[in-house]
């Protein structure tokens, strides 16, 4: 295994040039780097980072806590928060609690012994007190644990986005179908801001709120099919996410009775299945999201002091599902 000695010697510069080299100190000509960076390839050469990080006091390693990576949402929030931590100069280890606050706990404990040096937290623990104790910089993601920055989208503005978009579809009686989610879960503004538009609008919401986060599609057409005989009057459906959205869409029983012909109805996210299945969504900026998340808390790590909650906006992407119930509507106005 090649040493600092050899490639000082098949650059034939002095060992303190390739040190400064590496550690990106000092001035030092083109020429110069260009001959250590090859002796380096030539030979195979990688440093040992981790040895040089502790000497620094410095991992330049990010550790990212997230539920679930194969759910869409987090695999491309995670995608962007990988991308943003190589352009920054760090490294990414990614970590998934499952929704188990135990485990959300071990992880985050094995995060701080390994040196990290800030944590990006996608937290589903009732109680965040044991935060309070973190001496690491963090920043949560979509929700509030208190005494540290947050990034989030406007989940209140897209929830009212929806409303209006299923009342200019015709809609007066829609149904609001999701999870149940705790309210200290920014994700719950959503809820909030669709009901209070339908309100405003004078609509009359009927909620179906499941309960069991991995709830199997038969189940969730059931329930869902449940609700509507029991409420034969909805004209209109708010799925607060793309995948249930996918799940009521693509099933069978749905198909068959054809109710989804009859009444517009939109998803939440922006995910890609949602343009497969020409459902129009509330997209939420996950990219975005990752990307500021990344860049905020590099900030604190600098010792730097970054706003409480950054919040990004949302936007409505309108696809067949409302939109040829809005062409009807034109139709027979005119």
């Amino acid at each position: 295994m090649a040493t600092i000695k050899d490639v000082a010697r098949e650059a034939d510069v002095s060992i303190a040039t390739v040190s400064r080299i590496m550690n990106n100190r000092g001035a030092i000509s083109d020429k110069t780097r260009k001959k250590v960076y090859e002796a380096m390839e030539r030979l195979h050469y990688q440093p040992n980072e981790m040895a040089r990080a502790l000497q620094k006091n410095k991992s330049n390693i990010i550790g990212l806590v997230v539920p679930k990576i194969d759910y869409a949402f987090f695999s491309r929030l995670t995608d962007a928060v990988e991308e943003s931590c190589h352009n920054f100069g760090y490294k990414l280890m990614i970590c998934k609690s499952d929704e188990n606050e135990e485990r959300e706990k071990e992880l985050v404990s094995m995060l701080q012994a390994n040196q990290v040096d800030g944590i990006l937290l996608c937290s589903r623990l009732g109680d965040t007190q044991i935060y309070s104790e973190n001496m690491l910089p963090l920043i949560s993601i979509d929700r509030e644990v208190e005494g540290f920055s947050s990034v989030t989208s406007d989940n209140y503005s897209g929830g009212m986005k929806a409303a209006r978009e299923l009342f200019e579809a015709g809609s007066r009686y829609p149904l609001i179908l999701g999870t149940e989610i705790p309210e200290y879960m920014y994700m719950d503004q959503r809820y909030r801001g669709f009901f209070e538009e339908c309100e405003k609008k004078g609509m009359k919401c009927t909620e179906l709120r499941i309960k069991q986060q991995n709830l199997s599609q038969d189940e969730l057409v059931f329930e869902f099919l449940r609700v509507m005989e029991k409420n034969p009057g909805i004209d209109g459906m708010f799925m607060t996410g793309d995948i249930i959205a996918a799940k009521i869409v693509c099933h069978k029983k749905i198909r068959e009775t054809g109710i989804l012909e009859r009444m517009p109805y939109i998803g939440y996210d922006g995910l890609e299945i949602s343009q497969l299945l020409d459902i129009t969504t509330v997209s939420q900026p996950i990219y975005e999201i990752g990307e500021c998340a990344v860049e905020l808390l590099i900030k604190k790590i600098s010792g730097k002091l970054v706003q409480e909650r950054s919040i990004l906006p949302v936007r409505l992407i309108e696809r067949e599902s409302t939109l040829k119930f809005k062409q009807k509507k034109d139709s027979e106005i005119k």
